[in-house]
């Protein structure tokens, strides 16, 4: 059988999301779209729609998809901005907050299981070489 032609570093990179996403899901509840967004906001300290999306390098359309969702979930609290109404400012719920929690230490120990194959040297580099990229 020959081997695919696709370039190893797109494909580590989508066998890791969806590693990430199954893992999530299926012990969190929530989704790696889900998480990268909780990762931007605050329980206290409202954001807005378009600072998240800026942020992730989204469309405001698909954050705003992706929030909606979220506040079907009770994970997230959607209300307008006192200073522009056209705006939405974004908060964790508790509820959010807790299984951001929860998906943050899962990510990390996923992140640790993959950097525990590579010598502490490759593990380091790669580090360097993924921050770099980001």
């Amino acid at each position: 059988m020959a081997k695919p032609n696709f370039p190893p570093l797109l494909h580590l990179s989508y066998v890791l999301q969806h590693r990430c996403e199954a893992v999530l899901e299926a012990e969190t509840g929530i989704g790696l779209s889900a998480a990268r967004i909780m990762s931007v906001l605050d329980k206290s300290t409202p954001t807005s729609q378009r600072v998240i999306a800026v942020e992730l390098s989204q469309t405001e359309a698909n954050v705003s998809r992706q929030l909606q969702a979220m506040k079907k979930q009770g994970l997230v609290s959607i209300g307008r901005n006192k200073k522009d109404n056209r705006q939405r400012d974004v908060t964790l719920t508790a509820k959010g907050a807790g299984r951001y929690k929860d998906a943050e230490k899962l990510l990390k120990r996923q992140q640790k299981q993959i950097l525990d194959i590579l010598t502490n040297s490759e593990a380091a580099t790669l580090e360097i070489a993924a921050k770099k990229l980001a």
